[in-house]
């Protein structure tokens, strides 16, 4: 293990509790500041916050990390690592009192583009995920794989809504029915981070959606991949956080999947 991901992997494991505190104890105030950045698109001041914190906390242990988040944009570095911040994943679910909300917390490697650890909580479920590249995935403790189902019509999928559906509205719906009357069924969660933490632990089998961004996908996509899944753009593209599309399934039936989108 590379000591410098280890010691900033280390540090995040006992400090995003700190974060997780802070955003239940604001979501149990009678009222809270909510305001809109888009006409679905919400900010609190549990987002502003909570990233202020995470930020405050990498400039005083890791001065020279980039940073890039949510709320507060970028932050530029001299070192080889890229901290990619979601400090209120689920802002939805979190302004209506609903308990599908988490923190999120990557870290990436510049040199490689690969993100070498991730760290997501979800403070009123008190679930927390994370894993270090190359050694396996954990929720609690406990290690965690994807599910086995490999057929289309035994499968159970998650998807969500990007903030622009109204223009994407038909794109959207084809999308949904044709994956409705092949599978199970799909669910949708709200929080993207939870969406692909729930495929890493097998209670989905596969999750897609556009218009996401780096934040929505950084930290959980290295949980999902190294609990065996796969993940890709929906027109099979490699894996990036900096494309909007993604396809992330338990790695059984992907390309298969794939098909579905092409």
């Amino acid at each position: 293990m590379n000591s410098e991901v280890n010691n900033r992997f280390q540090h995040f494991s006992n400090f995003i509790f700190k974060v997780g505190d802070f955003l239940s104890d604001t979501q149990k105030k009678p009222e809270f500041e909510v305001k809109k950045k888009g006409t679905y698109d919400l900010v609190t001041e549990a987002d502003i916050g909570s990233e202020k914190m995470v930020i405050n906390e990498i400039l005083k242990y890791y001065p020279n990390d980039s940073i890039l988040g949510e709320e507060y944009g970028e932050v530029a570095g001299t070192s080889n690592f890229r901290w990619i911040i979601d400090p209120l994943d689920g802002t939805t679910n979190y302004s209506h009192k609903l308990p599908l909300y988490g923190v999120s917390i990557g870290l990436e490697e510049i040199s490689t583009s690969q993100i070498v650890a991730g760290l997501v909580l979800f403070p009123e479920l008190n679930d927390f995920y994370y894993a270090i590249r190359g050694e396996g995935s954990f929720k609690n403790r406990q290690r965690i794989r994807t599910s086995e189902t490999s057929e289309m019509k035994e499968s159970l999928f998650t998807t969500g809504f990007p903030y622009d559906r109204t223009e994407k509205i038909d794109q959207l719906m084809a999308y949904y029915k044709n994956i409705l009357i092949k599978t199970r069924g799909i669910r949708r969660t709200g929080a993207a981070t939870l969406d692909i933490c729930w495929v890493a632990e097998g209670r989905f089998d596969a999750y897609y959606e556009l218009g996401l961004k780096p934040w929505d996908m950084a930290a959980a996509s290295l949980i999902l991949s190294e609990a065996g899944g796969k993940l890709s753009s929906l027109d099979g593209k490699p894996f990036s956080p900096y494309n909007p599309s993604l396809l992330a399934t338990n790695g059984k039936f992907h390309e298969r999947i794939l098909q579905e989108f092409t």
